[in-house]
């Protein structure tokens, strides 16, 4: 049986529809086991359309995406954390028993000048919390995105535009 079939996680469908270039903190748990064990990593950027783009199908192998992530931190329990390369046999278990949870992004004008705002989480923020589906500017909060998390087809989707 090759790795791929016995690896369960889902999906992470992230679309970029937004001038700015998009970086993100990705995080899986175990919700059912108080979020352990919680794995997080970086990806940058996600370029400015029509490049836009990326899907990850776990934590495993995911430096072969554009952007790929080279490394995830994984906490399996209160003091037991250590850092995987996405290359790491470890990834594929706690594949199966996670599921994508949250993302704390940020955008950055590809020409280098400041945005306010420019950062948020969405998701289910901590363990147990309710799900932050929608972030829409405000005039409290004036994000220069609109953004959106869902699952559909047994697959997890940010949407930002």
């Amino acid at each position: 049986m090759s790795t791929l079939q016995i690896y369960a996680q889902k999906t992470i469908n992230i679309f970029n529809y937004t001038p700015y270039n998009l970086t993100n903190y990705l995080v899986g748990a175990d919700q059912t086991n108080n979020c352990y064990p919680s794995i997080s990593g970086t990806n940058y950027p996600i370029p400015v359309p029509p490049l836009g783009a990326v899907s990850y199908t776990g934590y495993y192998n995911s430096q072969l995406q554009n952007p790929g992530i080279n490394s995830w931190d994984v906490i399996l329990a209160p003091n037991n954390g250590s850092t995987q390369p996405s290359t790491s046999p470890l990834l594929i278990a706690l594949g199966a028993s996670t599921d994508w949870m949250m993302n704390k992004f940020y955008v950055s004008d590809p020409s280098g000048a400041p945005l306010y705002y420019s950062g948020a989480s969405i998701g289910t923020l901590s363990c147990g919390a309710p799900l932050i589906s929608t972030l829409t500017p405000t005039s409290t909060t004036p994000y220069p995105f609109e953004a959106f998390w869902f699952v559909a087809g047994g697959q997890t989707y940010f949407v930002l535009q």
